[in-house]
């Protein structure tokens, strides 16, 4: 389960007006582990084409993105139903989270880490979910 504690930092994370980088993905399968790199880059790809030519935007997300591509293409979603990811490398900031229930897998980027997946559907399902 993750923390409560951890919870809150997330919450409360100043990234000090750098971006921040959240990422889920389901794992549940042999089909989701096996894409889960590709998923990641695919959609970090079209998160930084958001960015269009704020070369700032791209260049505080370029650490974020290699450090989570080198744990996904490691050993960071094996043997998990779903993973959560967040980071913020300009804030030396990085957090992964093996979870026991499948999300729904997404890539976002902003001023705040995005806890949608872990705080959607029922207090019991939030348990499940965020149970590691």
């Amino acid at each position: 389960m993750i923390p409560d504690h951890d919870l809150e930092v997330l919450r409360t994370f100043d990234g000090r007006g750098h971006a921040t980088l959240s990422v889920y993905l389901r794992l549940d399968t042999p089909d989701y582990r096996d894409s889960a790199y590709d998923f990641f880059i695919q959609q970090v790809q079209a998160r930084l084409d958001e960015c269009q030519a704020r070369e700032e935007c791209r260049q505080a997300l370029k650490e974020d993105i290699e450090i989570v591509g080198l744990y996904l293409k490691t050993n960071g979603h094996r043997q998990h139903a779903g993973l959560a990811i967040f980071s913020c490398a300009a804030e030396l900031f990085w957090r992964a989270y093996p979870l026991t229930a499948p999300v729904p897998s997404r890539v976002t980027i902003g001023p705040k880490f995005d806890l949608g997946p872990l705080m959607q559907g029922n207090e019991h399902g939030k348990k499940e979910a965020l149970s590691a």
